[in-house]
């Protein structure tokens, strides 16, 4: 972070760092769910705090007090931590804290490959002395500046080698006393003291000062230059936004780790406040910290006193002063800061190519190049909005018409004589039932438009719609455009003849079309209309095409009349009539209720029934309506099971009863009229069936 400043800077840095760390773990430990959690400050946020130190130090290097750098520093950093806590917090009251989650994986994904190479670029700054960039990549080539750079890059190469290797948590510690060893080793060997491997590079230089608290007192917010402060609030935002995402994100491996449900809302609020207080007392703004809970998790660091511990060690360090940072090699320095970077590079870079599709793959990619070559909260931003691109355009291709079913393949639930259906079955196709699906908007209204176009359009005399049924059951919302085409659609119906009737449409779909005029403003009453479910359109429909055959408005004569209708033998008709018993029904009774015996079926001579099916919780709902002609109760009778639904009779009228032992009765005395009877309710179960089938290929 502070590579570049002067040495007493840094030991500032430490400072900063180390006040952090022990208000990050107290708040976390008083005020979190699981008393185990460790909140510290989290490394991936040191390149983003070194992008905000290095532009303030430009920035002020012409022109500006000396003594006001440092201070300017500091505030900035403050700041950022209380802008990140009152975030958090924020997030935290707005119940939001699921919500960040939603970020796209390959953002993501392309975010942390950004920060891996900022991580391995800051390394090898950090130890050769020199910054690392695609301008001054030559420079790095001289034997001088890759001496410095090589151990570096050794050291991470062979701790993420072997971590893989054996990952036991004590290899960190272990190879940072062999590299300090080493190090301290060939120095002696060569005859070096301190001072000239400081002077040569390879000891940072650092004075040994102690931690003063506060780090910024009250003199020093003069010396403040507070619109230099002001002109990092990007880099202040990109802290806040990877503060939310980090602890997010952690905490959902956190809650796999302990094995119980962990409030995201809750833990945004503890941070928010322990980094308000952060920002307050100086200190490097903290999260949450899926790693370190982990293991002191398994180390049975499940209480309060994990977290007590955590801050009253780290508190040593802070009396202890800054001057032992001074004695660690840069090499190891640089070392972790490749070995995490690689271990990001290795991650997003490497191994998701085998598991992620290819574009996403690719947006990583093109994200990782942006935040290389730009900046990270640039390429975050532009992530994010090549994803919504993307997404865009991918649901674009999507089907927004769920299935297309005519008349003819789906009937209304109004059940009818067989010459009816049969009419219905042949004139059916004037019928077009179109089913949307998903979010209709601008990049699938203008192709739900031209679709219904070019098929209502149609001069064909054999497919010409007179009825368009567009159901909206599966359709939640739609957006400006689509109420544009929706309006375009009016203006066909009027111009084609073509009648339009939307069911199953939402309230706000509702008043959406109503402010265009879809229903008002129609010439006829009868033009577009809407209706609250699909069947109940279609059975509107049917019956216009009923209605301009006259001869299918007479009614029924006698009984025996009807049944030569339906079985098209007069002898048989005369021989089973006897068997039926005349039932006299009266609106709202009910003829049968569900779950009842099945010990009779129905045949409708005049009068209107309907089919109720009881859900659990009482409600009702009409799922078929029978008129004159129809037979009903059929299945219970041959199945021998008991009614699936009841039947309520909504127009008064005569019915026909034929109980189960009548119906054996028949079978004995009439065999033969009887088959003809038989034969008429497989046909009917055949209808349905193929109905059925038809409308399952279309959906599937």
């Amino acid at each position: 972070m502070f590579s570049g400043t002067k040495p007493e800077y840094f030991a500032v840095g430490v400072a900063i760092l180390l006040i952090g760390t022990v208000v990050s773990g107290l708040g976390g430990t008083l005020a979190s769910a699981f008393h185990g959690i460790i909140i510290a400050p989290r490394s991936g946020l040191a390149p983003v705090f070194a992008s905000l130190i290095a532009a303030i130090m430009t920035m002020m290097k012409d022109g500006a007090r000396s003594d006001a750098i440092l201070p300017t520093i500091v505030m900035t950093i403050m700041v950022t931590a209380f802008v990140s806590g009152l975030v958090l917090l924020l997030l935290g009251q707005l119940k939001l804290g699921r919500l960040v989650r939603y970020v796209p994986y390959p953002v993501m994904g392309g975010f942390f490959a950004g920060i891996g190479f900022i991580f391995v670029q800051g390394g090898i700054s950090v130890a050769s002395g020199a910054q690392l960039a695609i301008d001054n990549l030559p420079e790095f080539i001289t034997t001088d500046i890759s001496i410095k750079a090589l151990p570096a890059v050794l050291f991470a190469i062979a701790l993420y080698w072997t971590r893989l290797r054996w990952g036991h948590w004590v290899l960190v510690p272990l190879f940072l006393a062999l590299g300090f060893s080493a190090f301290y080793s060939v120095l002696g060997y060569m005859g070096e003291t301190r001072e000239s491997a400081e002077a040569a590079g390879w000891l940072p230089a650092i004075s040994s000062t102690p931690v003063d608290f506060p780090v910024l007192d009250f003199s020093n917010l003069f010396a403040v230059n507070w619109s230099v402060v002001a002109a990092q609030s990007g880099g202040i935002a990109t802290v806040a936004i990877l503060n939310a995402i980090i602890l997010l994100i952690d905490v959902s491996g956190i809650e796999i780790i302990a094995s119980r449900e962990i409030s995201p809302n809750r833990e945004l609020k503890v941070a928010g406040w322990t980094n308000m207080v952060n920002g307050l007392a100086g200190g490097y703004p903290g999260v949450h910290v899926a790693t370190d809970t982990a293991l002191t998790y398994k180390l049975g660091g499940d209480r309060r006193l994990m977290g007590f511990t955590y801050a009253g060690v780290v508190s040593l360090a802070i009396v202890a002063g800054t001057g032992f940072i001074g004695s660690i090699p840069t090499f190891i320095l640089g070392g972790l800061l490749i070995y995490v970077g690689l271990d990001f590079l290795v991650e997003w870079i490497w191994k998701s190519r085998k598991y992620l599709p290819l574009l996403d793959y690719l947006v990583i990619l093109v994200i990782f190049y942006v935040v290389a070559a730009v900046g990270i909260l640039e390429g975050f931003a532009f992530g994010l909005a090549l994803t919504v691109v993307l997404f865009v355009v991918t649901y674009s291709r999507l089907k927004v018409i769920r299935s297309e079913l005519t008349g003819s393949e789906h009937a209304s639930h109004v059940d009818r004589d067989p010459a009816r259906r049969e009419i219905l079955n042949r004139e059916g196709r004037q019928i077009w039932i179109v089913r949307l699906q998903g979010f209709i908007f601008f990049g699938t209204a203008e192709g739900l438009r031209a679709t219904i176009k070019e098929r209502v359009c149609s001069q064909d005399v054999e497919t010409k719609i007179r009825y368009l049924v567009i159901d909206f059951r599966n359709v939640g919302t739609i957006d400006a455009s689509a109420v544009h085409v929706f309006s375009k659609l009016a203006q066909l119906s009027e111009k084609e003849n073509v009648h339009i009737l939307v069911t199953e449409i939402t309230k706000n779909i509702r008043n959406q079309l109503n402010k265009i005029g879809f229903f008002a403003d129609a010439p006829a009453a009868t033009q577009r209309m809407e209706f609250a479910r699909l069947d109940d359109g279609v059975a509107w429909c049917e019956a216009q095409i009923l209605g301009t055959f006259v001869f299918e408005t007479r009614k029924y004569g006698d009984f025996e009349g009807q049944l030569t209708q339906l079985l098209g033998v007069p002898v048989a008709a005369g021989q089973i009539a006897p068997f039926f018993e005349s039932v006299e029904v009266t609106a709202g009774d009910y003829l049968f209720r569900q779950g009842e015996t099945g010990d009779c079926m129905y045949l409708v001579h005049s009068g209107v029934a309907a089919v109720i099916t009881v859900f659990p919780d009482g409600h009702e709902r009409v799922i078929r309506i029978y008129t004159a002609g129809a037979i009903l109760g059929e299945m219970a009778v041959y199945t021998k099971a008991p009614r699936s639904a009841s039947v309520r009779i909504e127009e008064s009228g005569i019915f026909y009863r034929l109980g189960a032992m009548e119906l054996e009765t028949m079978q004995r005395q009439c065999p033969e009229a009887a088959g003809l009877f038989h034969a008429l309710i497989i046909r009917l179960f055949s209808e349905r069936l193929v109905r059925a089938n038809k409308e399952i290929q279309q959906v599937s």
